[in-house]
């Protein structure tokens, strides 16, 4: 089980455009990127594991992110690959809407 850190708000998402639902953050000292989905919320490392572009800089179209370098794409919820160029998943994170705040989980390592 891991900690629950806020991460950012709701009302982050309101005036983004429908293809970039996307938001970078920096949480304790990692850059991740949230994502607000049609059925709820996902984080991930703001990386790409291709050649280490910023994710937040891409689109989302469903639940991927395509990485505006050379169009590699993750799942948006499991950083799984979904798309070459890239081989590596990259770290996802939970996402927990609470109220207008959501928080992410990060893992323990102690």
């Amino acid at each position: 089980m891991g900690r629950w850190v806020k991460a950012s708000t709701t009302a982050a998402f309101d005036n983004l455009p429908p293809d970039r639902p996307a938001v970078a953050v920096e949480v304790e000292g990692y850059d991740l990127v949230l994502f607000r989905l049609p059925d709820g919320w996902g984080a991930l490392d703001d990386t790409c594991s291709h050649e280490f572009s910023k994710l937040s800089e891409g689109e989302v179209w469903d639940d991927r992110v395509y990485c505006e370098k050379h169009g590699s794409s993750f799942d948006c919820r499991t950083g799984k690959v979904r798309g070459l160029p890239a081989v590596e998943d990259v770290p996802a994170f939970i996402v927990e809407q609470r109220g207008e705040e959501l928080w992410i989980e990060f893992p323990d390592y102690s």
